[in-house]
């Protein structure tokens, strides 16, 4: 029954009630022909509007108030709810002011003790990122293991990129070799060179890291119930050496250009990709273990082995450790590259 018919239905049962104090639901049902749901629904319209009350004696089960009553309570109704509202909100307001000034100062001279901040949302992680990036004065640095970054998360981060180099930032990043090569990344990362960024790649990387104007740094946090946590470190000492870390990677990551093309550098990436490989074959990691470090899908992980393994007639994993043991390819030269052509990019 639509709104406009219920309030129909309730003016004509009110009037009803006036004229008949002995009147029931039945009464009504058989003189009116309403459902049992017509009558209900506007039995319940008077009662919101406070011109029926619950009334066991009356025979009907309601007594009728007049207009002036109902709109007496509905005022009282709502000066009360009015008054309960505005206590409470005083209760939020002293209760705001004691945070304020009692609890405020502790977690400021705590935190300020501390400079480790840890973040689980990725909301809140998101929310430092732009922060630190608004807040930049000299260079952002930072290391991105792992697979590539979807195109959508690159948008969201291009405009925050840009900004921060136009207001004359020295951004420097270095990206595994693997995941650059992939084709939106490598479009990405080139675009980013030429709005003035530095760019290098590496076979591996030990950690995510992003360090802001030697002040701030974000590490990954070691937290069970989301793999997207981070660390925010503002000590000093800390992020002195979190930036030895990238320097160090920063010396021996190549330039972004380095492999584009066919020959010798190509060549040379991919040998120092497959002496990673063979590194961590020997070590005992998984496929997918290996994948997730090299920033390479498991299929493009278990191609390169099993051409590794080809190479050096090995029919098992651990025969494959000790002929590349033989071989010298643990030592500090990487393997020659796989025959053939490159390995694509899975």
């Amino acid at each position: 029954m639509t709104e406009e018919r219920v309030r129909v239905r309730a003016r004509e049962l009110y009037r009803m009630a006036l004229a008949d104090a002995a009147w029931t639901p039945s009464r009504i049902r058989v003189r009116t022909g309403w459902s049992a749901e017509e009558l209900e629904q506007a039995l319940q319209r008077l009662a919101r509007l406070g011109l029926v009350t619950p009334f066991d004696e009356a025979p009907s089960g309601w007594s009728v108030l007049s207009p002036a009553t109902a709109m007496a309570h509905l005022v009282e109704s709502s000066e009360r709810r009015t008054e309960e509202l505005v206590e409470a909100v005083s209760r939020s307001r002293a209760a705001l002011a004691e945070v304020a000034g009692d609890y405020q100062a502790v977690h400021t001279e705590q935190f300020a003790a501390q400079q480790v901040e840890v973040a689980v949302h990725p909301a809140q992680v998101a929310a430092i990122l732009e922060e630190a990036a608004q807040r930049a004065g000299s260079e952002i640095l930072s290391l991105h293991p792992g697979r590539p970054f979807s195109p959508a998360q690159l948008l969201a981060g291009d405009e925050r990129n840009r900004e921060a180099i136009n207001r004359g930032v020295t951004m420097r990043s270095i990206h595994l070799a693997a995941s650059a090569a992939a084709p939106h990344m490598r479009t990405h990362l080139r675009e980013l060179v030429q709005s003035g960024a530095e760019v290098r790649t590496a076979a591996t990387l030990p950690m995510r890291l992003i360090i802001v104007d030697r002040s701030l740094a974000i590490v990954p946090a070691e937290e069970p119930e989301d793999e997207n946590a981070a660390m925010v470190i503002r000590n000093a000492a800390l992020v002195s050496v979190l930036r030895r870390v990238f320097d160090h990677c920063w010396a021996s990551a190549a330039d972004l250009l380095v492999g584009d093309g066919e020959g010798d550098a190509g060549w040379a990436v991919a040998g120092t990709r497959n002496h990673e490989v063979v590194r961590m074959l020997a070590a005992g990691l998984t496929d997918e273990a290996i994948g997730r470090k090299l920033g390479l899908s498991d299929r493009t992980v278990r191609r390169i082995v099993a051409e590794l393994m080809s190479q050096v007639g090995a029919e098992s994993r651990f025969q494959a450790g000790v002929n590349m043991v033989r071989l010298g390819w643990l030592d500090d030269a990487p393997p020659p590259p796989l025959s053939g052509a490159l390995p694509a990019i899975g």
